[in-house]
C-alpha cells in the first residue's frame, strides 16, 4: 500500500498519468498553498490530436514534435513567431495547450540539505519540503504562472517519495515527462550579487558569437580587461560554483528540456541555448586570457579566495550538458554505455543507484525495457543488470571496454562500475581534439562510436550464467604485458620508480624506421583529428620539445600563439617525458627517440595535433610493451593504490564483438577484465584476419 499523505492515490499507467501542481498566488502569510491533481498525458485536445495524426513517422524527438506543433499554431495566426510562443518566461495561451486540462512545465532544482526544512500546504495538508524548494515555490507563486491551466511537475511533490515501487516506475518515465514538458525551469537558487553580472556576461559572450566578433574578444580584453564589465569574471566563477551544477539529476533534466529550458536565479534568467553558447565562446576563444581576468577581479575584491578558476562546472556545461543537448535535439543515436558512464562521473548523488537512475531518461528505451529500477537492490546488481542489458540489446561486447575490477561496488569485473572515479574526461580517441584548429561535432562527440575494429567482422558469441555472475565469450589471446612505463599517481604526477623494464629488447614491427614509426603512432594511438589514422607527418611528435622552457621561444619565433599559451597545460607532456625517459623501447631509452629542435618548415597545426592527441592518450593509460615486442597502452588506475594496477603477465586478448583488445587476468579457470587496450598493429582486424579465419579457431573465456 502507498504511504505518505492521502492525496497520493495510485497513478493509472494505462492513461499515462502523472501528478501536476497548481500554485496559488502568494498570500500575506507567506505560506505556499498548492493543489495536486492527476493528469493524463494521453488526454490530448482535439486540435493537438488532429496535429499528431498529420505527422509522418520520422522518429522525431518529443521536443521536435513540440516545435512543429508551435510552428503549426503560429501559421494559424495565433502569434507572430514560434520563439515568442515558446518563451519559457511566458505562460502558453490556450491556443497552444496540448491537453484537455491545459499544459505543464517541469522544475529542475537541487533538493538541498535535508535539515533545511520548509513547509507548504498541498490539498489542505501540511507537507515538508527542502528549504531550496520552498524558496523556489515562493518565487514561482509571486509570478502567478502556475495558478490555472498551466501546471508544474516537481519530482519531490509529484512522486510519492514514500512509495519505492512508484519511485522506481516514475524513474523510467523521466524521458516522457521532461521531454513532453512545454518548458523546463532550471532553478539555481536565490538571487545573489553575482547573478545579474554573471548572466549578463554570458549573454555578451553569446552575442559576440552570434554577431561574428567572438574571435576579437581576446585582444579586446587584453587591451581593456573591463570592457565587458567590472567584476563579471568573478561573478561567473561564483555562479558556476552553485550546488546546482553538481547534482546528478539535473543532467537529464536539462538535456531533455533542451532549447525550451531557462536558467533562473531569483528574478534573473537566461535561456539554456544562449547560456551554453556563451560558455562555448569562453572555451573556444578566451580559455587562456580568462585566468588573468579572474585573478584581476579577485585582486580588486575583498575576498580571500583562490585566484584560479574552478573549471569543473564549465567543462560539465560545455562537454556534457550542451553536447548532449545538441545530440538530443539533432536526433542523434542513443548514448553508448561509455558516454553515459563518463557523464555520470561528472556529477554527484547521495544514493549511488542514482548514477544509473538519474540518467535513465537518456538511455535507449530498448535498454530501459530490460531494467527494473529498484531502490532496494544492491548497486552491484544494478550495474550488472545495466551492462547485461547493453550487451544483449546491441548484440556486442563493446561495454567491456568500460570494465575493470577497481570500483567500490564489488560488481563482476565485466559489469562497468558507475562509481569508479578513474574515468578521465577528454581521454577517448573518439573525442574531438582540443584547440582552435579542430572543429567540434556535438553529435559525434556524444555518440563516442569506436574508431577501431580489432575483432573485425567476426560475430560475437556470448552467454550469461543463470546467477548473472559470469559472462562467457569467445576470442583469441594475442600476447601479454612484458614492460610497463611509470604509473600515474593522480592526474598530475607519474612515479618513475614504478617502471618495469621489458625483458624483450627488440620491437616486432620491422627495421629501425618502421619501429620508430610504430612508436610515433602508438604515442597518439594511431588516430588524430576526426578519427583519421596518423601518417608520416605525425612523426613531428619526436621533435615536440620535452619542456615548455625549451618549447616557448621556438613557438614565439614561429608565431605559434596557441602553443605558446600552453604554459599551464604543457605539464602532461613534460612530466610524462621526464618520468619515462629511461623506459626501454626496442632496447633504447625512450628519450633517445626525441630531439628538442623544431624543424624550420614545421606547421603549428601538425604540432598542435600531436600535442593534443598525446594529451588525451596518456590520460588514465600506461604505456607498455609486450613479450613479442609490440607497443601499446593499458589502463592506469591513477587514483588507486600501488597494488590495484595492471601487471606484467596480464593477458591481451581480442574478444569477438569488441572493437578494442582487452586486458585479462587469470583467476583459477576464469578471468577478470582490467579494461581496454591499445595494441599497435592489432586495432583494425589484423589479428582476426591472420589468426582466426573463423570462430572455431578462437578460445572460450569466462569472465567473473
Amino acid at each position: 500500500m502507498n504511504q505518505g499523505p492521502s492525496f497520493y492515490t495510485p497513478l493509472d499507467e494505462d492513461r499515462d498519468e502523472i501528478r501536476l501542481l497548481s500554485i496559488q498566488p502568494q498570500q500575506e502569510s507567506g505560506l505556499i498553498i498548492c493543489h495536486l491533481e492527476k493528469a493524463s498525458l494521453k488526454a490530448f485536445s482535439n486540435s493537438y490530436r488532429d496535429f499528431l495524426s498529420t505527422l509522418s513517422s520520422t522518429g522525431k524527438s518529443k521536443r521536435g514534435v513540440l516545435v512543429d506543433w508551435i510552428d503549426s499554431r503560429c501559421q494559424g495566426g495565433y502569434t507572430t513567431s514560434a520563439s515568442s510562443a515558446q518563451n519559457s518566461d511566458q505562460i502558453p495561451s490556450q491556443h497552444y495547450h496540448r491537453f484537455i486540462w491545459g499544459d505543464f512545465a517541469a522544475l529542475s532544482y537541487v533538493w538541498g540539505e535535508e535539515h533545511g526544512i520548509g513547509k507548504i500546504l498541498v490539498n489542505g495538508q501540511e507537507m515538508q519540503v527542502t528549504r531550496n524548494l520552498e524558496v523556489a515555490l515562493h518565487h514561482l507563486s509571486s509570478e502567478s504562472k502556475f495558478a490555472a491551466e498551466y501546471k508544474l511537475w516537481i519530482d519531490a511533490i509529484c512522486i510519492n517519495q514514500s512509495d519505492l515501487k512508484e519511485r522506481g516506475r516514475q524513474i523510467t518515465r523521466m524521458q516522457n515527462i521532461y521531454g513532453n514538458a512545454w518548458s523546463v525551469i532550471a532553478w539555481l537558487g536565490e538571487e545573489k550579487l553575482d547573478s545579474s553580472r554573471a548572466i549578463g556576461l554570458v549573454k555578451q559572450l553569446a552575442d559576440a558569437n552570434a554577431n561574428g566578433y567572438a574571435q576579437e574578444l581576446e585582444s579586446r580584453l587584453r587591451n581593456n580587461p573591463d570592457c565587458m564589465g567590472v567584476g563579471v569574471w568573478l561573478a561567473l566563477q561564483q555562479f558556476m560554483l552553485r550546488p546546482y551544477w553538481t547534482r546528478m539529476w539535473i543532467i537529464q533534466e536539462l538535456v531533455l528540456g533542451g532549447y525550451t529550458t531557462a536558467i533562473q536565479a531569483g528574478s534573473h534568467s537566461i535561456d539554456w541555448s544562449t547560456f551554453c553558447k556563451g560558455i562555448c565562446v569562453l572555451f573556444q576563444h578566451l580559455w587562456i586570457v580568462k585566468d588573468t581576468l579572474l585573478a584581476r577581479d579577485i585582486e580588486r575584491s575583498s575576498l580571500d579566495i583562490d585566484n584560479r578558476w574552478s573549471t569543473w562546472s564549465l567543462h560539465h556545461v560545455n562537454k556534457d550538458l550542451w553536447t548532449l543537448t545538441q545530440h538530443k535535439e539533432l536526433g542523434g543515436h542513443p548514448l553508448g554505455l561509455g558516454r553515459l558512464l563518463e557523464t555520470a562521473n561528472s556529477a554527484d548523488c547521495t544514493d549511488v543507484r542514482d548514477k544509473v537512475y538519474g540518467l535513465i531518461g537518456m538511455i535507449d528505451p530498448a535498454v530501459v525495457q530490460q531494467l527494473s529500477p529498484n531502490y532496494k537492490a544492491m548497486p552491484s546488481d544494478i550495474f550488472a543488470e545495466v551492462t547485461r542489458a547493453f550487451i544483449t540489446t546491441y548484440g556486442n561486447l563493446e561495454p567491456l571496454r568500460e570494465c575493470n575490477p577497481w570500483g567500490k561496488a564489488q560488481s563482476p569485473s565485466w559489469a562497468a562500475d558507475w562509481t569508479w572515479d578513474g574515468r578521465i574526461r577528454y581521454s577517448r580517441p573518439e573525442a574531438t581534439l582540443w584547440g582552435p584548429f579542430f572543429t567540434e561535432n556535438s553529435v559525434k562527440e556524444a555518440q563516442t562510436v569506436s574508431v577501431y575494429k580489432a575483432s573485425g567482422d567476426v560475430s560475437p558469441q556470448f552467454s550469461f550464467s543463470s546467477d548473472n555472475l559470469h559472462l562467457s565469450c569467445r576470442g583469441v589471446t594475442i600476447d601479454h604485458i612484458d614492460g610497463l612505463s611509470a604509473r600515474g599517481n593522480g592526474y598530475f604526477h607519474w612515479e618513475e620508480e614504478s617502471i618495469i623494464q621489458p625483458s624483450c629488447k627488440i620491437l616486432a614491427y620491422g627495421n629501425n624506421n618502421i619501429n620508430k614509426r610504430a612508436l610515433c603512432h602508438t604515442l597518439i594511438m594511431n588516430r588524430v583529428a576526426d578519427g583519421i589514422k596518423a601518417d608520416d607527418t605525425h612523426t613531428a611528435i619526436f621533435s615536440l620539445p620535452s619542456t615548455f622552457a625549451s618549447a616557448f621561444p621556438q613557438f614565439l619565433k614561429r608565431n605559434w600563439n596557441w602553443l605558446a599559451d600552453q604554459n599551464g597545460y604543457y605539464f602532461r607532456w613534460e612530466r610524462w617525458r621526464h618520468a619515462n625517459k629511461s623506459f626501454l623501447v626496442g632496447g633504447r631509452r625512450l628519450d633517445e627517440y626525441f630531439v628538442d629542435e623544431i624543424p624550420s618548415d614545421a606547421s603549428e597545426r601538425t604540432y598542435a595535433e600531436v600535442y593534443a592527441c598525446f594529451d588525451r592518450t596518456c590520460k588514465a593509460r600506461r604505456f607498455m610493451s609486450t613479450a613479442k615486442g609490440y607497443l601499446g597502452w593499458v589502463p592506469d588506475n591513477i587514483y588507486g593504490n600501488a597494488t590495484d594496477q595492471v601487471r606484467c603477465g596480464d593477458i591481451i586478448a581480442i574478444l569477438f564483438g569488441c572493437s578494442t583488445p582487452v586486458l585479462l587476468r587469470p583467476v583459477g579457470n576464469k578471468f577478470i577484465i582490467l579494461g581496454e587496450v591499445y595494441l599497435h598493429g592489432f586495432m583494425d582486424g589484423e589479428a582476426v584476419a591472420s589468426i582466426c579465419l573463423d570462430r572455431a579457431q578462437g578460445q572460450d573465456f569466462t569472465l567473473s
